[in-house]
Formats: structure tokens, C-alpha cells, sequence
């Protein structure tokens, strides 16, 4: 049975590469019927602490990465990791230094690490020392640790990033020390930043809960990152099912890749217009203060105008919130720039047609229409205005759609409101 395991330090957050890792070894053992399992690599007591411990599980939770049988943390088997060292020096494999036990290199050849991504790796011999298992203060090395609870863990798929590959070298020589079967190796190409350089914060390598936080779905981030390394075709939108059911290890590219949060976005747009309109309500009323109390016909509106316009549930919650707010703050480059003098007449004007429109998007538009007839101007010099009037900016969708959402007596305070901005600026 595949056997796969994501197993960070926890000495930080969860970040995008190693979400991943995490997501192509969960991927394949859904996709092989086998098991994924979750190791917490805590040898470093200094440097972990619980509250990355928590924010990494949080953090898997959120994306749906559910791992199976109880999480393993090497902190509670530093014995074990004493034991097998301690074998390896009396079969002669390792021996102490300066406190430390280091592992016996007697490479008279090179090593080659059969890799699914990268195909064979040769690791010159000249390349290998007697390399630290065993630090001085009883603490195991990255290397025994992995080698010991992966063998012990039965994983037979070890995947992580290609940072790793000279340390497989090392792992193998530990697994044959130990007579343990080796694993098959399948080593992640980097994900770089749209410069071409390793990933950091400034590109998009923070808290994957940052993203949850800014509006992003779980589903579509995870197929945003399935996709940044791995391809099937030209197909780009992918159900969680559809990841299971496609992913295989042939389609892992070797070029690193570059994160691009403007594709991620446009990734989230398109999950969230495949998302059915009920499930949006929801969402909105979760994140907004004042959508609890909205009648379903004006929300399922509002739905329809603002869905195609957003790209994040944030984005439709923020719509949301300028439209519905009983205070109506304006975006002052856009009041700069169009609430000014010369609108005031067509503006009082506006208010006249609409105080006596029958208020349907038909008579909305008539009504917006004889105006700037009567002025003999273009309707965008109007539109603008009312946008700013009634949503505080200039992003909404067409005025009639727009106004058709809130009351007529609303619309018509917000555009005199307005007008008397204009007046006193």
C-alpha cells in the first residue's frame, strides 16, 4: 500500500511551498488508496514551539488536507533515535566524535538516487564525509530521524522539495547501514517568485491562513498550487475529485515554477463563479457585519450584479458592505476627480426623475436618460457621479442594476447627499 507523509518543522508558519508538498503527497496516496500521514520534525526543541505546531495543523485543516492516524512528533522518540544509533556504532557503522556519533562513510562509489522527477542523480563519493547522526546534546540530526521514522513510518513514497536531493544521498547510505528497503524518492522542483527568485515573503511565501484571511477558498488555492508544478492537459480548473482522480507522478514538471498571485486570483474568480449562490449568501453573511438581517431576494440580487466583478469572497463582502453601510464613505481620489461643480445641475436633476420613477431598471435607465439628454451630455458623465453617490467608488456593475438593489428613498438621500458634498467643496 502507497504510504505518503508531509512532515514540517515546527519552527515557523505553514507557507505555500511546503502546502505543495503537502498537496501532491495527499493527492497520491487519495489517488493510490493508500494512507498520508502527518510527522511534526520537532527535534529542535529550541526552535519549535506548539504555536507553530497549531498554526500548521490549522492551517491543513482549513485546505482540507486530512492525514490519517495519529500525528508522529519526533520529540517523543529521542530514545529510539539513542537506540538505533547506538546499534549502528556496535555493528561498527558509526562511531563517537567529540560527543557526537557520526556515521561511517565508506563510499568507494558514487551513490545514484533514482528519483520520479528527476530520473537518476549521481552523488560523487568524494562528495560524502562521516556526516553528524547524534549531536552532543543527545539530539538526532534532520538525517537518522527521517531515515529511522520513515522506514518505521512504512512510507513508500518520500516526497519533498529538490533542496533535498544531496541529503538523499546521505539517507541512502543510512538505509543500507540500517538494511532498510529504500523508498521510492520523488524530489519537488522549488517554486520561485515572479523574478526568478526563491520565494519569500514579499512574493507570496507567508502564512497560508493569510490567504484564508484575504478571501481566497481552500479549493481554489490548492488548485492554483496543483497546477504550479503539474499539469494534465491544458485543463486548468480542477474539482478537489478531479485532483485525486488525475494526479500521477508523470505529470510533475522538473523546472521550478513561479508564483503568480494575479493567476491565483483569477483562479479564486473562477471557483467563485462555480460556486451556487446560496453558498455565497452564506459566505457573505459570515464575513460581513451588517448582511445577517438582509431580505434573500435583495442578497441573491446582489449576488448575481457583483459575482462575475469579484475575484475573492473579501472582494464581494467589501461590494457588499459600501452598498448596504448606512454611512457612505467616498474613495477621495474618486470624489476628486468626478463629484465637482459642473454635475450639480444634473445631479439635482437625477434626483427629480428618480424621486418619480416607477423604480425598476427600465424606468431607472429612461429616467438616467432624459437627463443627459436635457443636458446634452454622455451618460458617463453622470454615471460616475451616482456610482460615488450611492457605493462610495466607482466599481459597480451597470447604474440601473446597481441602483435596483436599494431602495428608492436611499438612492435618492445618497445622490442629495452628494450634491451638497459638491457644495461644500
Amino acid at each position: 500500500m502507497v504510504k505518503t507523509r508531509f512532515a514540517p518543522s515546527p519552527s515557523g508558519y505553514l507557507h505555500i511551498g511546503g502546502v505543495r508538498t503537502a498537496l501532491y503527497a495527499w493527492l497520491y496516496a487519495r489517488n493510490q488508496g493508500g494512507e498520508f500521514l502527518l510527522r511534526i520534525e520537532n527535534t529542535h526543541i529550541q526552535r519549535s514551539s506548539q504555536e507553530s505546531i497549531d498554526s500548521i495543523t490549522e492551517g491543513l485543516e482549513w485546505l482540507g488536507l486530512n492525514h490519517d492516524g495519529e500525528v508522529i512528533e519526533q520529540k517523543d522518540r529521542f530514545d529510539i533515535y539513542q537506540k538505533k544509533a547506538n546499534q549502528l556504532i556496535e555493528e561498527g557503522k558509526a562511531y563517537e566524535s567529540e560527543g557526537a556519533i557520526r556515521l561511517k562513510s565508506d563510499c568507494l562509489s558514487s551513490i545514484v538516487i533514482s528519483d520520479q522527477v528527476f530520473g537518476d542523480v549521481e552523488v560523487k563519493s568524494d562528495e560524502l564525509d562521516d556526516f553528524i547522526i547524534m549531536r552532543s546534546n543527545g539530539a538526532p540530526t534532520y538525517h537518522l530521524a527521517v531515515v529511522i521514522d520513515d522506514h518505521e513510518s512504512g512510507i513508500t513514497h518520500v516526497m519533498r522539495g529538490d533542496d533535498h536531493l544531496k541529503n538523499s544521498a546521505r539517507h541512502i547510505q543510512l538505509m543500507e547501514a540500517f538494511e532498510y528497503p529504500k523508498p521510492q524518492f520523488v524530489h519537488l522542483p522549488m517554486i520561485l517568485g515572479p523574478d526568478g527568485a526563491r520565494l519569500s515573503k514579499r512574493h507570496g511565501a507567508m502564512n497560508v491562513l493569510h490567504y484564508r484571511d484575504e478571501g481566497f477558498s481552500s479549493e481554489a488555492l490548492l488548485n492554483y498550487l496543483v497546477r504550479l508544478g503539474w499539469s494534465k492537459g491544458d485543463q486548468e480548473i480542477f474539482s478537489i475529485k478531479e485532483m485525486i482522480d488525475g494526479f500521477d507522478l508523470s505529470g510533475i514538471n522538473k523546472a521550478s515554477a513561479k508564483f503568480d498571485i494575479e493567476k491565483l486570483r483569477w483562479v479564486n474568480q473562477q471557483h467563485l463563479l462555480n460556486t451556487n449562490d446560496n453558498e455565497l449568501k452564506l459566505m457573505i453573511e459570515a464575513r460581513s457585519q451588517i448582511a445577517k438581517d438582509q431580505e434573500d431576494e435583495i442578497m441573491t440580487n446582489f449576488i448575481k450584479a457583483y459575482k462575475n466583478r469579484a475575484h475573492t469572497i473579501n472582494d464581494l463582502v467589501f461590494s457588499y458592505d459600501s452598498l448596504f453601510s448606512d454611512e457612505i464613505n467616498y474613495d477621495e481620489a474618486s470624489a476628486e476627480k468626478f463629484l465637482k461643480e459642473e454635475i450639480i445641475l444634473p445631479l439635482e436633476d437625477v434626483v427629480d426623475v428618480l424621486k418619480e420613477s416607477n423604480w425598476n431598471q427600465e424606468s431607472i435607465s429612461e429616467a438616467l436618460k432624459s437627463v443627459c439628454e436635457k443636458h446634452k451630455i454622455g451618460f458617463g458623465k453622470i454615471g460616475q457621479p451616482i456610482r460615488i453617490a450611492v457605493t462610495g467608488g466607482t466599481q459597480s456593475p451597470s447604474i440601473d442594476q446597481t441602483l435596483i438593489l436599494l431602495n428608492q428613498a436611499t438612492v435618492v438621500d445618497r445622490i442629495e447627499a452628494a450634491i451638497e458634498y459638491i457644495k461644500g467643496n
